[in-house]
């Protein structure tokens, strides 16, 4: 079947007449009975005016070869990095690519049939001899190799761009200028991750672009997905951090809550989150809901779960202690 689909992929051959003479055209299926066959004998000058006819068709579809995966590559970059959506683009440009082929088809056909009638729809196998067929096929093995270079090529200053983005970033002597161009640069080529907001975020905060910065750490955590790692710490802090700067403590506490329920976490995971929330509310003077809070995470464990119940307790009672309710502490 691969040996096949390569043999029919590397065929350059457009027209052929087989050995009862009949004339054979190749239409735009991709694999199996793409052949159109007539029990005609034509002339030089009739089967270049179809051939004419089959490139003024085909420049159209290879613009549209290049433009159809620029355009959704474009639209991928956008989207969170997963192999998933990786998958929708991939399915997307095959689907688009597979319907332009098929309106390439039916035109050609209609074309065939207003020349020279109706057709015999037959396999597309030219007779040539098989170093003629090994040729096409290292011919295409070439052209295969060489877009894996010019794709290699085209991410290679990814990396580059990250690693300058994260010196810009990280080193003590800080240039958010730089940084900021360079993640311009890498947002207008690449496709975003995690990571590559967090950096954005800090740069944009470095520039005092608050609200930027606030969206760039919301853009990351929605792109980490449901998973919960210890990177997210951070985040969430920074998330009270910049919405109490830019709005008030009490939106800063509902905006953590929103996308703490995003989160699939661990008992330990959560007591980590609430703990600080809970510093955060004591911080800035909204103690309320504090004590509820640990007692709804303390109602939701197993009764056999001794070792987190002690340490949630022993959380809830230094908390407490910061409130000033000695008592209950």
């Amino acid at each position: 079947m691969f040996e096949k689909i390569i043999t029919t992929l590397s065929n350059p051959i457009l027209f052929y007449a087989d050995k009862e003479g009949h004339a054979v055209f190749r239409n735009f299926n991709w694999f199996g009975n793409c052949g159109c066959s007539y029990d005609l004998q034509l002339s030089k000058i009739e089967v270049g005016k179809v051939l004419e006819y089959r490139f003024d068709i085909e420049k159209h579809l290879k613009i549209a070869y290049w433009l159809v995966p620029i355009i959704i590559y474009l639209i991928f970059i956008h989207t969170r990095l997963s192999f998933w959506n990786l998958l929708v683009a991939e399915f997307f440009w095959i689907l688009i690519i597979g319907i332009l082929r098929a309106v390439c088809a039916y035109v050609y056909s209609d074309f065939l049939i207003k020349n020279f009638g109706q057709y015999k729809v037959v396999d597309f196998v030219p007779h040539m001899p098989k170093e003629k067929w090994q040729f096409y096929r290292r011919d295409f093995y070439n052209k295969i190799i060489l877009i894996g270079i010019v794709i290699v090529l085209f991410f290679a200053p990814a990396f580059a761009l990250q690693y300058g983005l994260k010196l810009c970033s990280t080193s003590h002597k800080k240039h958010a200028k730089v940084a900021m161009t360079i993640s311009e640069i890498y947002n207008a080529f690449y496709p975003k991750t995690s990571d590559s907001y967090d950096l954005i975020a800090y740069v944009k905060y470095a520039k005092h672009d608050y609200k930027g910065a606030l969206d760039a750490y919301k853009t990351s955590l929605e792109m980490s997905g449901k998973h919960f790692s210890q990177k997210d710490l951070s985040k969430f802090a920074n998330l009270l951090f910049l919405e109490k700067k830019i709005s008030s403590p009490e939106d800063a506490v509902v905006l953590f809550d929103d996308y703490a329920t995003r989160k699939n976490m661990t008992v330990l995971e959560q007591s980590k989150m609430l703990w600080m929330k809970s510093i955060f509310s004591i911080e800035n003077n909204m103690p309320d809901s504090i004590v509820a809070d640990y007692d709804s995470l303390l109602e939701s464990l197993s009764p056999k779960d001794m070792k987190n119940r002690f340490y949630i307790t022993s959380d809830k009672a230094y908390i407490l202690y910061l409130m000033k309710d000695y008592e209950n502490a």
